[in-house]
């Protein structure tokens, strides 16, 4: 069998095994949709963070244009974020604030997700790392393949790089999956839309 077969071959399997996998989960883990997520309502109940668009419809609302139907915007996000509208307080009073008051878990919630979006961001330097790898190896030609691995191994070493990118989407995902957490736990398990979520994370600072 050429090595150019195989490698399609090897390319389909590979593949297989990380749909496969991911689908177990119930998410197909693919570097671009990770990348995606992170533009977009990522997270397991659509409230991920980044929401550029709910960012940017709330700052519209709070500057701009018709200043009645900008109140009206805002004083629909004040009153679906509820006690969250205590992170109007400035850091100071929210870091010396009792960790069982809402301006200190909004404090240990600021501090978290900073953490949080730190491994993320590894995490995704991890990802294209590993993607890189996994493209560079399954586009060697037959003379590549041939001076990469004289004696051998090239299945073995896309095997590994297809493993490495799969756990490396995972590491992706459960920082992910953390961030929504601890936005859950905040919230009491209460779902925000995306012009409060940009709100809340405005004030933050995140």
């Amino acid at each position: 069998m050429s090595h150019t077969a195989l490698r399609k071959m090897m390319h389909v399997g590979a593949m297989a095994l990380i749909v496969s996998t991911a689908t177990g989960v119930g998410v197909m883990l693919t570097a671009d949709a990770a990348y995606a997520e992170r533009g977009g309502n990522g997270g397991g109940n659509g409230n991920g963070r980044g929401n550029g668009g709910g960012r940017d419809n709330a700052e519209s609302n709070s500057r701009g244009g018709n200043s009645s139907n900008g109140n009206n915007g805002r004083g629909a996000i004040a009153s679906e974020l509820r006690g969250l509208n205590a992170a109007h307080a400035n850091q100071r009073a929210m870091e010396n604030a009792s960790p069982n008051s809402m301006p200190g878990k909004l404090y240990a919630y600021q501090i978290e997700q900073q953490s949080i979006e730190a491994e993320i961001a590894a995490a995704e330097v991890e990802e294209r790392a590993a993607r890189a790898e996994y493209d560079r190896l399954i586009g060697l030609s037959e003379d590549e393949i041939a001076a990469n691995f004289p004696d051998g191994g090239y299945e073995d070493a896309i095997t590994d790089a297809a493993n490495d990118l799969l756990s490396a989407q995972g590491n992706t995902l459960a920082a992910r999956e953390r961030e929504n957490e601890s936005l859950m736990v905040l919230t009491g398990g209460r779902t925000l839309s995306d012009d409060a979520l940009a709100e809340l994370n405005r004030l933050l600072g995140l």
